[in-house]
């Protein structure tokens, strides 16, 4: 059991499933999540978004379930069902009453090889899709979120939007979402986490009768290539029709397994969570922005973004803002931590880590997206590298990753009077000679 109170029982079947099981008795409900070792990352070349549009093909049907099928049998059982796409991993989940799991096992086995992917429903959903990246292109928070991702990794899938780009998505074909379904929707190359009010002897059991008879097929190779460091600033300029002006910056920072990854949620606390965190007292109570944030955005299995959001307040410098900013990384980097700040921050990173494991679903989920980046063991050791982090180890952070080299400047400027109505992206400016991946 760990300090979340969640125990994991790990088996693997023959076919090569993993299977973790996470017993509770605190409510009669099973959430059953599937998941699958693919996501945008294993888009390939020129075909980006094709493991987002191959997730809503999942729902159109197999011979024995065909089309509406799986969405009215889960309707009369009052359960709950979605997906989700991310850089490394694609999910899958049902939540439903715990005498009722067994159809759920059955539909989630029988679609994990057997989608029928029909080129009608492929062309209904490729609109769908084609549309749900209209309206992202037409949100400027969202493109600046793109045109630095695409700056931060120009050599990296990490580089290109889950959802894919609009030019390419809609360039994909039946043949390629095919190939792509059976390459990667294997039981070698997916696990399974059920989480709730079960007998654990019993429910692998009935594992072992659905999702055991499927043959293993062969897990795909990676393909990825690994990210070079970055070694210059990169700059991006985004101009379209909007109210605000915004800036996103992005510090190339470690991945999820990183044993310092923990070390910058607690940076990310104390310079951009909440009211008493250091940008909203520097930027948004002396009325420079509207809003002022730090994530870690530590996602996927490889290295990602420290990420920074501002909303310039109007009229707002946007130079003196970046002064400011560099201003308060230095303290971090001095060490300048004052020891309630830091227990604060520490207390904040514990609570919203444990909140995420709040109920059922949120467990399974939990458990899950910890084993896609860097495995499930990871629910075992977090709150206790969070207690550890010093003043010392934070400034080390700071100092490794939040600096110009490494960051990514994002600036949304918007072009709302007459003759300056037009869109334009500006591509990044960067050292000519760098080289990633």
């Amino acid at each position: 059991m760990n300090p979340l109170g969640i125990h994991v029982q790990e088996h693997r079947l023959k076919n090569g499933l993993v299977v973790l099981l996470l017993e509770s008795h605190d409510a009669p409900v099973v959430c059953v999540s599937v998941w699958y070792r693919v996501g945008s990352r294993h888009d390939p070349p020129g075909k980006s978004g094709i493991a987002h549009l191959l997730e809503h093909m999942l729902f159109k049907g197999t011979p024995r379930h065909p089309r509406g099928a799986y969405d009215q049998i889960l309707h009369r059982l009052g359960a709950a069902a979605n997906a989700s796409t991310g850089f490394d991993r694609t999910n899958y989940y049902v939540l439903l009453g715990s005498d009722r799991y067994a159809i759920a096992l059955d539909l989630e086995a029988d679609r994990m090889r057997n989608a029928l992917l029909a080129p009608e429903d492929f062309t209904d959903e490729l609109r769908v899709v084609v549309n749900e990246l209209a309206q992202a292109d037409d949100d400027p928070a969202s493109a600046l979120h793109d045109q630095v991702q695409r700056a931060a990794f120009p050599n990296h899938p990490y580089g290109h939007p889950v959802i894919g780009w609009r030019d390419e998505v809609a360039a994909i074909t039946p043949d390629d979402l095919r190939a792509f379904y059976d390459r990667h929707y294997q039981p070698g190359n997916a696990f399974l986490v059920v989480a709730g009010d079960f007998r654990p002897d019993q429910m692998l059991a009935d594992i072992e009768e659905t999702f055991g008879a499927l043959a293993p097929g062969a897990p795909p190779a990676e393909a990825v290539a690994p990210q070079a460091p970055q070694t210059s600033e990169r700059r991006v300029d985004v101009r379209r029709a909007g109210e605000h002006e915004l800036l996103l910056i992005g510090f190339r920072a470690p991945s999820r397994s990183d044993p310092a990854s923990h070390v910058h949620d607690v940076l990310a606390q104390i310079l951009g969570r909440g009211r008493t965190s250091r940008l909203y007292r520097a930027l948004v109570e002396s009325g420079l922005a509207v809003q002022a944030s730090a994530a870690n955005q530590a996602i996927g299995r490889d290295p990602f973004l420290f990420m920074i959001e501002i909303e310039l307040a109007r009229g707002a410098d946007a130079a003196r803002i970046e002064a400011i900013l560099e201003r308060e990384i230095e303290t971090l980097q001095r060490g300048e931590f004052r020891d309630e700040e830091l227990a604060r921050a520490r207390k904040r990173a514990r609570a919203g880590f444990v909140l995420r494991g709040d109920r059922v679903s949120a467990r399974a989920f939990l458990a899950g997206e910890c084993e896609a980046v860097a495995g499930w063991r990871f629910l075992d050791e977090y709150l206790e590298r969070i207690n550890a982090v010093t003043p010392e180890v934070l400034s080390e952070a700071a100092g490794r990753t939040l600096v110009r080299a490494g960051r990514t400047w994002g600036h949304f400027q918007p072009r709302n009077n007459g003759h300056d109505a037009g869109e334009s992206t500006q591509p990044p400016v960067g050292h000519p000679a760098e080289q990633e991946g």
